[in-house]
């Protein structure tokens, strides 16, 4: 009988050391390893409780044993209650189940103190209450599966509430022969059940992962030694396979590399593949050009990952197709770089060429200035289009006719600039210079009109005429405007003589100097709207110069004056001056403000006190720094971002609002979009002027998707009519300005908008 019941815990602890493997390969079910533990209790439990149950008297061994027996017992059926609770999911408190299991072990040590026939019942009611339960549990709305594990836990209980009937000590044959029975097969049930939970949460896991990649739009590969283990619907679409084909086939997967990975990025493609198999932390970020399978070019922004796939590593591949942004973000580049008119490399690009060029040890080479005389005379008699066909004209035949190693750019308006690298002396340059000459012999049909042109050439060598791009830009312009002076087309090498001003020149700026002391300028004031609403949102503050006795300056005259002369800082402080006190003026009146923009030229970021003192005069004046609104160039602040970025940041820290002017002119740069702290750029009226033509839609669309995901305001500058203005709110502009809205009004003008935009 003995041997029986010892055969019986041993196999119920098989069957627990069973369950703790089966866990041990799918650790996400606790019920398993807690089962497992309630067997090997049991099996425990029932080995010192009957099956060793010694005959002699009691004694303190006896009371040891049987006090082991309880805890084992009892530990088995709260296990056994646990798991079947985890299984459904239902709290298992121990503030509530360890005092439970304290009091039952007790009052089994009690009882068995007295009589151990007393004991076994009462641990017979424990693991009958506890069977019955854990059966009521498993086979509440179960399947069949679990409904028949219940009814193994319905017989365990009978098993159970026939020991003490059949034996007082439990130490029947019968039941203990019924127990193994029933509880081998209570366990085999509980292993199945598990396994079966355990594959359907595999299978649900699965079709989870199934549905994320099939609905994703990301592009999903795995990818094994340049094959495609798979490939989920977005990326076979992304690379034009049919959706239900394979991506490659078995007898191509060789060829997977050479066909989709441009030659020149195949090794790199090789040589991250390598790595991602090697390093199972591996996780790369790459943007490459992909080919779809019919040989179009993808750019591609992908994350390669390791991944075990069927027992082996494999790189996953995460893609989505950014091709669309990177065609926006080239033609922005291109258009930081070049000239949109005449297709030529813009200033950015010559001052990068030459900042390359003049550094330390670098070789001779020259530069030519080319100005198109009178042309602003052929803007006003034909038109601006006329006089754009006609760069686009003179460009085009530079380009067909130069020789290879000069290069031409556009630096604006009706300026050039020809380098000539390798060049270091006059008589190399002399045929170069006759050579563009001759070019401008024969006349450039335009719209029906045989017109032609006169170039003034000046001539600046590295390094004797200038050791950086400024002095040699400097240098050759000196020259071309002594070229100027000239009848016809003409060409002027530069000497240092050039650069004493004249005595016309040095009366007009020191008459600039006196109408800055004396106050002579003036500002008027041009409305700005909300694109969607067309309500007034701002101004922005034009300068004009009122001449006694000689009438109104334009500021294309002045400004540079002022620059060349040092004198911009004392005029933009005027400027300032004259916008904040009206902004006073305004608020006192009318309660509210709305924000007025003010140009300033990068030369007044020269003063580093230039920043501290507007925001003291905002102070003196208690003006929201909000209300004052800084425009500068991206062009002009180009060659002085260590002055500019320290002192705008400053300012866009105090409130002051910062925009960037005329971005697209072919200035514009990408990166100062990202290093200019500015809340707003303004688009040039270049780029506002052909809408809605859809190739212009096509820039403007773009550079506003860049400004708004830049958190910028887009303003459309030079709107002139509705269409224009319908076009510039539709592409994303979110204010306009322009003679169609509004032209530049005097103060009191303005201030009667003001008020009523306000009421």
């Amino acid at each position: 009988m003995t041997a029986l019941m010892l055969m019986g815990a041993g196999l119920n602890a098989m069957l627990g050391i069973a369950l703790l493997l089966l866990w041990r390969q799918d650790p996400r079910f606790p019920q398993v390893r807690q089962w497992g533990y309630s067997w090997i209790l049991l099996s425990l439990g029932l080995t010192l409780g009957i099956a060793l149950a010694p005959e002699q008297e009691p004694s303190w061994q006896h009371d040891l044993q049987a006090l082991a027996a309880s805890a084992s017992l009892m530990g088995s059926l709260m296990l056994l209650i646990a798991g079947a609770r985890s299984y459904r999911q239902l709290p298992f408190h121990r503030a509530l189940w360890l005092p439970a299991f304290l009091l039952m072990m007790a009052s089994i040590v009690v009882l068995a103190r007295l009589d151990h026939s007393l004991a076994v019942i009462a641990a017979t009611v424990y693991l009958v209450a506890g069977s019955w339960a854990c059966a009521w549990w498993m086979g509440q709305g179960g399947h069949a599966g679990e409904r028949f594990v219940a009814a193994c836990f319905v017989a365990v209980g009978f098993v159970h509430a026939s020991s003490p009937l059949l034996d007082p000590l439990g130490r029947s044959p019968i039941t203990h022969t019924l127990g193994l029975f029933v509880q081998t097969t209570l366990s085999l049930g509980l292993i199945l059940l598990s396994v079966a939970r355990a594959h359907a949460d595999t299978r649900r896991q699965s079709n989870r992962f199934e549905q994320l990649t099939q609905h994703s739009l990301q592009g999903l590969v795995v990818l094994q030694q340049h094959r495609a283990a798979y490939a989920n619907p977005a990326a076979r679409e992304m690379f034009g396979f049919p959706p239900g084909e394979q991506t490659v086939s078995r007898d191509q997967s060789s060829d997977l590399l050479s066909t989709l990975v441009p030659m020149d990025q195949q090794r790199s493609a090789s040589e991250r593949h390598a790595l991602v198999l090697a390093d199972p932390d591996a996780r790369i970020e790459w943007e490459a050009t992909r080919l779809t399978r019919e040989g179009r070019a993808l750019y591609v922004r992908g994350l390669s990952s390791h991944l075990e796939w069927d027992g082996a590593p494999a790189e996953l591949l995460v893609m989505i197709d950014d091709s669309s942004r990177q065609r926006a973000v080239d033609a922005l580049r291109r258009q930081a770089l070049h000239d949109e008119l005449t297709d030529l490399p813009n200033r950015n690009f010559a001052v990068a060429r030459l900042r390359e060029l003049t550094r330390t040890g670098g070789a001779p080479f020259a530069l030519i200035s080319a100005d198109v005389d009178r042309f602003q005379l052929v803007n006003e008699s034909l038109g601006h289009a006329v006089g754009d066909a006609l760069l686009h004209a003179v460009a085009r035949r530079l380009c067909r006719h130069l020789p290879v190693q000069a290069m031409l750019t556009r630096l604006g308006e009706d300026q050039f600039l020809v380098l000539l690298e390798g060049v270091a002396e006059r008589r190399e340059v002399e045929p170069v210079v006759a050579q563009i000459l001759q070019l401008l012999e024969q006349p450039f049909e335009v719209d029906g009109e045989a017109l032609f042109v006169h170039l003034s050439l000046g001539v600046a060598r590295f390094p004797q005429d200038g050791a950086d791009v400024d002095s040699l830009l400097r240098a050759a312009d000196s020259a071309m405007h002594r070229a100027k002076q000239r009848a016809g087309s003409a060409c002027e090498y530069f000497e240092p003589r050039m650069n004493v001003r004249s005595r016309a020149r040095l009366e007009a700026e020191q008459s600039l100097g006196r109408a800055i002391v004396e106050r002579e300028f003036i500002l008027e004031y041009q409305p700005k709207f909300r694109a969607d609403s067309r309500k007034l949102c701002g101004f922005e503050a034009l300068v004009r110069w009122e001449r006694p006795g000689l009438g109104r300056v334009s500021p294309a005259d002045f400004v540079p004056a002022a620059e060349r002369t040092g004198q911009i800082s004392a005029l933009g402080q005027l400027i300032v001056e004259i916008a904040s006190q009206q902004l006073r003026e305004w608020l006192d009146r009318w309660g509210l403000l709305m924000p007025v923009a003010v140009n300033v030229s990068p030369l007044q970021f020269d003063d580093a006190s230039f920043a501290q003192r507007l925001l003291d005069r905002l102070d003196a004046l208690q003006l929201p720094h909000q209300s004052l609104e800084i425009e500068i160039t991206e062009s002009a602040a180009i060659g002085h971002l260590g002055r500019v970025l320290p002192q705008l940041q400053q300012l866009r820290q105090a409130g002051v609002l910062c925009s960037m002017d005329d971005f697209g002119t072919g200035q514009s740069s990408l990166t100062m979009l990202r290093q200019l702290p500015i809340s707003c750029m303004k688009l040039d009226r270049s780029m506002i002027e052909p809408l809605p033509e859809p190739q212009a839609s096509a820039i403007v669309k773009a550079t506003c998707a860049l400004g708004r995901s830049l958190s910028l305001e887009v303003v459309a500058e030079g709107v002139e009519n509705e269409a224009q203005a319908l076009a510039a709110r539709d592409l994303g502009c979110t204010q306009l300005q322009g003679y169609h809205l509004s032209r530049p009004l005097a103060a009191a003008a303005a201030g009667e908008l003001l008020g009523r935009s306000l009421g």
